[in-house]
């Protein structure tokens, strides 16, 4: 895990490579809550989790009740930590005859008042009846803090632009335990802590290869442009365009430069062209990928930001700086202009634990210059006016894919 502590403790330059190792704790069940230790109750993952998923239906006449469901809640609550990125994932699988059980319970009792279930199940869950049933929840938790054997991440969601809950997670590295801290801020605001216990399992790198990022086409005859880290190694480059996989040539890279180009059998329904004006500083721009790859979302994110240096890391002057966020999985995403053109190729930033906005572009001159020696013609543009947000958000969506492979 050296390379993930270097990221959250020294804070140094990250780039957006998804090589990986993967440490999951499974089976995680409740040791303590609130202070109370649980393991006198239940000794076990299969005790605690027949326990919890029992399913009664008490709303028949009074003293009277009916067993709808006696059998384990869940089917598996992980947690996995991307020792490169830092990020934890939290994911609870439920088990179907239990889904089903409380799919029973929910529509019998909310059958007299379904506007009232509506409203209070779409505040709470995002959803309304009686569309509840989710066989997976998931949660990302991103690391604040690393001190000893013992690993803090934290999980915020919003309502309403202000903080609705927040998840902190303490997980022992050395004793395989998790300590949580569950905040609620809204009315009756309240506070629980736990301890939990897990069985733990590691993929080592020899086992998970995969490397993943951005591409987006700059012509229509299927050329794309990424980042050279993006494919470094890969057996396969692949893209994911409309829900459909393809596999990508590698016609160019340049590791200096952090460049690669692609080329798939496919005619593209839109593509990048180049700005034929030099960027700016304070310059407009917007930046369109996939942070966190397509486990996280398949839908592609788009930000807006400025550009704050017309120099990069250590002067570099290939690059720009700007304050868009670039997260792993961003990297060989397209940076354009207010008319969609294209000025900068996403390729790193700084680690948020000690900076903020300090993020990378290779300027489009120096990608300019990179195609050319690889015999490609730029397209420049000649638009004169800027693109509404709707079209440069569809512009976005139909030139820009998901790439990924398998690393040798």
């Amino acid at each position: 895990m050296n390379k993930f502590l270097g990221i959250v403790v020294l804070g140094l330059l990250w780039c957006n490579v998804a090589v990986a190792k993967l440490i999951e704790y499974k089976k995680c069940f409740p040791i303590m809550e609130d202070g109370v230790e649980t393991l006198k109750i239940y000794k076990s993952w299969d005790e605690w989790n027949k326990y919890i998923g029992g399913y009664v239906d008490y709303g028949l006449s009074a003293g009277e009740y009916k067993l709808l469901y006696e059998g384990p809640r869940f089917d598996d609550i992980i947690f996995s930590i991307d020792t490169e990125t830092g990020l934890i994932t939290k994911l609870v699988i439920y088990n179907d005859q239990w889904l089903n059980a409380d799919y029973e319970y929910q529509k019998k009792f909310y059958r007299d008042k379904p506007k009232e279930f509506a409203r209070i199940y779409k505040h709470s869950h995002g959803k309304t009846f009686p569309s509840f049933i989710e066989k997976f929840k998931k949660k990302i938790f991103e690391p604040t803090n690393y001190a000893g054997d013992i690993l803090e991440a934290i999980y915020i969601k919003q309502i309403d632009g202000s903080y609705a809950w927040k998840d902190t997670i303490n997980l022992n590295l050395k004793t395989n335990e998790i300590h949580t801290r569950n905040e609620f801020f809204q009315e009756n605001s309240w506070v629980r802590v736990g301890k939990l216990q897990c069985n733990m399992q590691t993929y080592d790198d020899n086992e998970l290869n995969i490397s993943s990022g951005t591409a987006f086409f700059i012509n229509n005859r299927g050329n794309l442009l990424t980042n050279n880290h993006v494919i470094d190694g890969c057996v396969q480059s692949k893209i994911n365009y409309f829900n459909k996989e393809h596999d990508a040539q590698l016609i160019a890279t340049d590791k200096n430069l952090d460049l690669a180009l692609l080329k798939v059998d496919i005619i593209p329904r839109s593509f990048i062209s180049f700005s034929k004006n030099k960027v700016k500083k304070r310059d407009e721009i917007t930046a369109a990928g996939y942070p966190l790859g397509i486990e996280f979302s398949d839908d592609l994110k788009i930000n807006d930001g400025k550009v704050s240096s017309l120099k990069g890391l250590d002067n570099n002057s290939n690059h720009i700086t700007h304050n868009i966020n670039i997260n792993p999985g961003n990297s060989g995403g397209p940076i354009v202009n207010k008319k969609g053109e294209l000025v900068a190729v996403a390729v790193s930033g700084m680690s948020k634990e000690i900076t903020e906005g300090l993020n990378f572009g290779i300027k489009s001159s120096a990608v300019e210059n990179f195609l050319r020696s690889n015999n490609i013609n730029p397209k420049i543009s000649s638009t004169k006016f800027s693109m509404n947000n709707d079209k440069v958000n569809q512009l976005l969506e139909e030139s820009t894919v998901y790439t990924f492979c398998e690393i040798k």
